[in-house]
This record gives C-alpha cells, sequence and structure tokens, in this order.
C-alpha cells in the first residue's frame, strides 16, 4: 500500500496539463462568471492532473491505509479478504461518520482494558489484539473458536487458561503498520491541509474536491489517533490453549473491577448526557431492523432470485447494512475455517461502563457527522460550471448536514412527551412534532445517496476551472524576509 502511494505521489508531481482546445470551452459554456484568462508562467501554475492525484493520494490515505481492519478468516481466500477491506474503503467514503464510531468503541474499549489488567504488563496494543479477533481458542491441540474478551476473562477467572504471554513489540511485529507508514500517512494529510489552509490565506479559489479531501483528511486525522495502538492489517491470530486441569482457585487470575475505573470522557459526557436516552430508541429501531431480516431472509433470497433486484431491495439491503454496522454481530464463520469476529466488531458488551457510554460515543459521532457535513457547505459560493450544479451541490451539502442533527432532534422529541400526561395539549403537540421528524428515520438511503451526489459534482467541476484555481501558493510569501 506504501508503494501504490509513493507510486501516485511521483506520478502527479511530474505530470503537466494538456491546453484545453477551443472547441471543448465552447461546448462547455458555463453560466458562472468567471475571470478572463491570465497569462501564468508555467512553474506558477498546476494542472487538473497535479489536483487530481493529490486529493485521490490523500483519500487513499484516507480510506485504505488509515482504516485498521479485523483479522480475516484463516483460510479465507486473498480475493475475500481484499473483497471485504474494500467493502470497508467504500463505507469510508461513503458514510466515514460510521467507522469513526466504529474506531471510537475500539479506543474506550481498548482504554477500559488497559486499567483492569493494569499491573499484567497488557497494553492498548494487546486491547486492540484481542478486539479485532487476535486470539484463537485450542482445545485438545485443535483449534475451536475466535476469542472473545468476554470469553477470555470467564477462563482465566476459572483457572481454564493462561493469560496470553505475548509482548507488544511480537504483536506489532504482526502488524504490516510501522513508524514510517504512519509519518506518511500523517504527512500526506497534513500537507494537504496546510494547502488547503494557504490557498485560502492567499484568497486562491479551492476547487470542490479539494474542499470535500479536506473534510476527509480531518476525519482521518481523529481516526488515526483512535487507531495508534492498534495492529494493521495482520493474517494470522495466536493460539490460546485450554488447560487439561483448571488451577488451584489460590493460583487463578484475579482481575480489577472496571467500575472502579471509570473513564472520563468530559466535556462530553456532561454534552451528550441529555441525549443518551434518545440513542437508545435509535439502537432499538435498528434491532428491530435486525429482527425482521433475519425472519425473512429466506424468503428475500428466494424472491432475489426469482426477480430482478428493485430499488426497495437495494434500500433494504443498505438498512441492514447499517444496523450491521451499528450493530455487528460478534463472530464471523467462514466455512472450513476457524471463526474470526465480525467486520465491524467491537467489544461493546465487555462490561456495564461501556455499554452506558455507548450512547455517549453514538452521540459525538452525529454531532461529527454534522460538522463533517457543514464543511461542505463551505463550497455554498464557490464558482461551478453550471447553476444547475450549484443547486445540487447546495443541497445535497444541506442534506448530510441536516439529517444525522435532525435524527437526535427525532428522538429529543420523544421522550420528553412520554413523560407528559396523556391527552394533553403539551403531549399532542409533542407528538405531531414527532410525526414530521419521524421522515429523518428513513433518511439514511438518501444520505449516502446525497453524498455520492458530492463526490461525483466535486470530481465533475474539475472540467472547467477558473485561473486562479490552478495558481499556486506562493510559500516564500509565508517566510519572514525583508
Amino acid at each position: 500500500m506504501l508503494l501504490i502511494l509513493a507510486f501516485l505521489y511521483l506520478f502527479y508531481s511530474g505530470t503537466s496539463a494538456v491546453p484545453v482546445s477551443h472547441v471543448v470551452r465552447e461546448a462547455i459554456t458555463p453560466d458562472m462568471n468567471f475571470p478572463a484568462s491570465q497569462c501564468m508562467c508555467p512553474d506558477q501554475q498546476r494542472s487538473i492532473w497535479d489536483i487530481l492525484w493529490s486529493c485521490l493520494a490523500t483519500i487513499f490515505a484516507c480510506t485504505w491505509i488509515s482504516v485498521h481492519p479485523n483479522i480475516p478468516p484463516s483460510e479465507e481466500k486473498e480475493w475475500k479478504i481484499k473483497l471485504r477491506r474494500l467493502e470497508v474503503m467504500v463505507w469510508a467514503i461513503i458514510a466515514p461518520e460510521l467507522i469513526l464510531l466504529w474506531a471510537m468503541k475500539q479506543w474506550y474499549i481498548a482504554r477500559a482494558m488497559v486499567k483492569r489488567y493494569r499491573g499484567h504488563r497488557w497494553t492498548k496494543t494487546h486491547a486492540y489484539f484481542i478486539e479485532m479477533g487476535g486470539f484463537t481458542l485450542f482445545e485438545g491441540g485443535k483449534p475451536k473458536r475466535v476469542l472473545l474478551l468476554n470469553e477470555m476473562e470467564k477462563l482465566l477467572e476459572n483457572g481454564k487458561i493462561d493469560l496470553p504471554d505475548i509482548t507488544e513489540e511480537e504483536i506489532q511485529d504482526r502488524s504490516k503498520g510501522d513508524g514510517l507508514s504512519k509519518a506518511l500517512v500523517i504527512g500526506q494529510t497534513s500537507w494537504f491541509i496546510a494547502q488547503c489552509i494557504a490557498r485560502r490565506a492567499e484568497q486562491l479559489i479551492l476547487t470542490e474536491l479539494e474542499l470535500v479531501t479536506a473534510a476527509f483528511a480531518i476525519l482521518n486525522g481523529i481516526m488515526y489517533f483512535l487507531w495508534w495502538n492498534k495492529p494493521l492489517d495482520v493474517r494470522r491470530p495466536v493460539p490460546v490453549h485450554i488447560l487439561d486441569q483448571a488451577k488451584p482457585v489460590e493460583e487463578r487470575f484475579k482481575l480489577k473491577t472496571t467500575d472502579n475505573y471509570a473513564i472520563t470522557l468530559w466535556p462530553w459526557d456532561a454534552i451528550f448526557s441529555l441525549i443518551s436516552g434518545p440513542l437508545a430508541v435509535l439502537a432499538s429501531f435498528l434491532t428491530w431492523i435486525s429482527k425482521i431480516r433475519d425472519i425473512n431472509s429466506k424468503s428475500l433470497q428466494k424472491a432475489a432470485t426469482a426477480t430482478i433486484v428493485s430499488p426497495w431491495t437495494i434500500l433494504w439491503k443498505l438498512f441492514s447494512r447499517l444496523d450491521d454496522i451499528y450493530e455487528p454481530s460478534e463472530e464471523l464463520k467462514v466455512p472450513g475455517s476457524v471463526s474470526t469476529v465480525s467486520t465491524f466488531y467491537s467489544s461493546t458488551s465487555y462490561s456495564s461502563s461501556i455499554t452506558d457510554v455507548e450512547p455517549v460515543l453514538s452521540s459525538a459521532t452525529a454531532i461529527i457527522a454534522t460538522v463533517f457535513g457543514a464543511l461542505h457547505c463551505a463550497a455554498w459560493f464557490f464558482a461551478f460550471p453550471t447553476h444547475i450544479e450549484l443547486i445540487i451541490w447546495r443541497t445535497c451539502s444541506a442534506l448530510i448536514s441536516i439529517i444525522p442533527l435532525g435524527m437526535l432532534l427525532l428522538f429529543l422529541t420523544y421522550f420528553p412527551g412520554q413523560d407528559m400526561r396523556p391527552r394533553s395539549t403539551s403531549r399532542r403537540l409533542f407528538g405531531i412534532l414527532w410525526t414530521i421528524l419521524s421522515i429523518f428515520m428513513f433518511s439514511l438511503p438518501i444520505y449516502v445517496i446525497a453524498r455520492l451526489f458530492l463526490l461525483g459534482e466535486a470530481f465533475a467541476a474539475l472540467r472547467y476551472l477558473p485561473p486562479d484555481a490552478l495558481a499556486v501558493v506562493d510559500w516564500l510569501s509565508f517566510l519572514p524576509h525583508i
């Protein structure tokens, strides 16, 4: 992956733009009043390919290299492993907030484990490793299943296994990431954000694609911080053997209670305490979708083989996958292979304190999603090739900003209404407001479509750029000089 990123860097830096013919310029006929063409020296210009490759390299770093996948099944074919990781990359592009929620859950659990296993030489790397399916349970010399966190603690307390004796260095040796790869990703994203800030400081035009990429880079910074100690792209788990005889009670592993080592998330816990309840309703709704999907899975499969895939089927599958990401199953079973954790697994049932903080993490994700959408609104007055494209951008950027916020407002209006007297005027007003806002419950597919429109328009807008968009930053102007 690092070679690919380096290749992109070398490739785009050595290219130059081909002049656009007058036929193409006349065919575009934009209805925006761009500045007249200016004469610039070649070393003071950048080409469309420079913009394109710089953005693609940054998006690739944010969605492929920075995402730390869980361990795949041991006997799974290579193309299936790549396909699963490609799916994670697609979700990181379409809905990066969901990937961020996944990272936040694993980060919180890793911190809780470090406190719980204090004194036993377990680090965040160990905690991430078991969360990503890094240990396989062996019985009688044969692999049985993936060792989940709750099961490991029960076996330790019952004296049936020893705490896995693997050092942090040995785990990192299995990782495909190192200091150089981290420096390359951080350097690429930081340099890109610095360029965007410098362009605005010099009053140069920032393209829509650069704005979208900058939003990805900001989220990438948060995600990379959360997964800093998580091993990257590990393929083989470590065996943990069940002992032939249980240890005596006095020699068994003693765990500290997590309640005595609660992790403070101030100011988040104070800010989001009011919306922890509403998010529980969202979880219930997604669980309801999951139950209906499980009941009708066979009939849906038969219908899919007998009929052409309809838009409703696509929406149904989209809802189902969103449920899998929000509430992932524990084990992923592949025929002929030992089970491992699911693609988006995190040990949310590890302790009561983690269960209580999950609504807080979900609330933080919703607010980050709103801010992420608001960043796209910064292009509200950008120059677009046509007026229709300007309207499309404004509409879609408003949608991806309003939908996350609207879903929170939906549940905020539900709970106060339940505490009011039946048939009271206040309760009826809250009921009417909740009914109006309930449209946000089914707006997730609209959110995905709006994101795709924004991505498509960001690339389409490159076909006609004003001269200031091709001007390069004069970095010497930022340095003190006489």
